[in-house]
């Protein structure tokens, strides 16, 4: 009876967790490096529209900006940026580089790309998905299932998502190469954790990066510094989300451990206080 024990024991112990997320519960993280990648700037956006309550005549640069996350043997892009000519005209970008074309500036080929962790499903930040032909997708399971479906139906909210995205994240999604999030504080890789609450879309996340000294990846959730600096919210789905976001900021400073290491999406000043060189600044 006990051989037969110890057998069940071993084969029980053989069988993955359906739980993903618990398998790395055991697992150091990976030493991870995080860089900024400036792929365009927009000037004179009205920072009314960034940081809410702000004087409506004031305007400001922001940064387009992808983050590549190494370390595991994964090579990680949070966000994909945009490539498309109608947002180009659209916004009079400058200084615009496909982003596929700016991550070769620091030193990555776009098909060796593994995964694309998307923040939300808006033309910036997910229009560059087709760029990296070969990675797996994440994105949060709630964000997947409105922008490919409700969002188009009457009385839908679909501002800003373009459809051309959403068809590439459907083949993508039919090629095998779309994980769907579910929910919050959702450990997707070792040491890299999903988290949501901030509702720039309708189920926008941010990125907590494991490390000595952790740091958050904010993209759209928090626009600028100054929305850190003066507790006001960021453009959020609904003008009721913006005490949520208010508050998921404060939780970023308490994940990150430090204001000044939570990363936000469009704010240019990442590349002066992180050494910079050229388009790409080293933050970890």
């Amino acid at each position: 009876m006990s051989l037969i024990l110890v057998v069940l024991f071993a084969l029980t112990a053989a069988v993955p967790s359906p739980n993903r997320e618990a398998n790395f519960a055991w697992m150091a993280p990976p030493e991870y490096t995080i860089e900024a990648i400036r792929y365009a700037t927009v000037k004179d956006f009205p920072l009314s529209s960034l940081v809410m309550g702000a004087a409506r005549d004031q305007k400001t640069d922001i940064a387009m900006v992808v983050w590549l996350v190494r370390g595991g043997g994964h090579t990680i892009l949070f966000d994909s940026g945009f490539h498309r000519q109608k947002w180009i005209d659209q916004l009079h970008v400058s200084d615009f580089l496909s982003p596929d074309e700016a991550v070769k500036g620091a030193g990555v080929d776009p098909s060796t790309v593994t995964d694309l962790i998307i923040s939300h499903a808006h033309w910036d930040h997910m229009g560059g998905i087709d760029l990296f032909p070969n990675a797996t997708i994440w994105i949060q399971k709630a964000e997947y299932e409105y922008y490919t479906g409700a969002a188009w139906q009457p009385g839908g909210k679909k501002g800003g998502i373009d459809p051309d995205d959403v068809t590439e994240l459907l083949r993508r999604n039919m090629r095998g190469l779309v994980r769907l999030v579910n929910g919050d504080n959702v450990e997707i890789l070792p040491g890299i954790t999903a988290y949501t609450g901030a509702r720039h879309t309708f189920a926008s996340q941010y990125l907590r990066v494991a490390g000595e000294k952790p740091f958050v990846l904010a993209s759209d959730n928090c626009y600028l510094y100054e929305n850190l600096r003066s507790h006001r919210a960021s453009a959020t789905f609904d003008p009721g989300d913006q005490p949520g976001n208010i508050a998921a900021q404060e939780r970023m400073i308490g994940l990150a451990g430090s204001a000044d290491r939570v990363v936000p999406g469009h704010d240019p000043l990442q590349f002066e206080r992180f050494p910079t060189k050229g388009r790409v600044a080293k933050i970890q």
